[in-house]
């Protein structure tokens, strides 16, 4: 939920099973892309959800963002898991924590919902902290800190952390 009330999807990304073959891909979509939205006009990717809540579309937030995806990148979504900040919290929390291998040092303010890690150290006034290269045992909400990191203004870098966070989820519960 943001300040004008608005509830945005933060972090879309499309998995994708193949079962003959025994491998998953994952591919994530950048949430202020700028696309059609069937029914509506050009606007960001992440207000797809909310508005086909608002507007009553068939099978609700979901039915007009998967057509949205399917309209503008030929892909057709067939399930969806909607995790907010705490459900992931706690999933990590079930799974004891995960292991995550930090290949550029991340440095970010303090985040709302997110646990500053404990092996990042403070480095300006202003209360950024840095978690340097190496790999962390991360429980609570340090993993939320570090997937949500947004100091370097590169969408996907943050994707990647993302899905480098769910891999290490998935390692833990199997």
């Amino acid at each position: 939920l943001t300040n004008d009330g608005f509830i945005r999807t933060d972090t879309m990304i499309i998995v994708s099973i193949n079962r003959t073959t025994g491998t998953v891909s994952m591919i994530g979509l950048p949430r202020d892309l700028y696309v059609y939205i069937p029914g509506w006009t050009m606007q960001r990717l992440n207000l797809a959800y909310i508005h086909g809540q608002s507007v009553g579309w068939t099978d609700g937030g979901f039915g007009l963002l998967r057509q949205t995806i399917l309209y503008n990148f030929g892909i057709n979504v067939h399930y969806y898991a909607m995790v907010n900040l705490s459900g992931l919290r706690n999933l990590i929390d079930m799974v004891g924590g995960v292991d995550i291998a930090v290949d550029c040092a991340i440095q970010n303010l303090p985040l709302i919902g997110a646990d500053v890690p404990a092996a990042a150290q403070r480095v300006t006034e202003e209360g950024d902290y840095l978690l340097p290269v190496g790999v962390y045992h991360l429980t609570g909400g340090e993993p939320l800190w570090y997937a949500r990191a947004r100091d370097i203004p590169i969408e996907f870098d943050r994707q990647r952390r993302q899905m480098q966070l769910l891999r290490a989820i998935w390692r833990k519960a199997r």
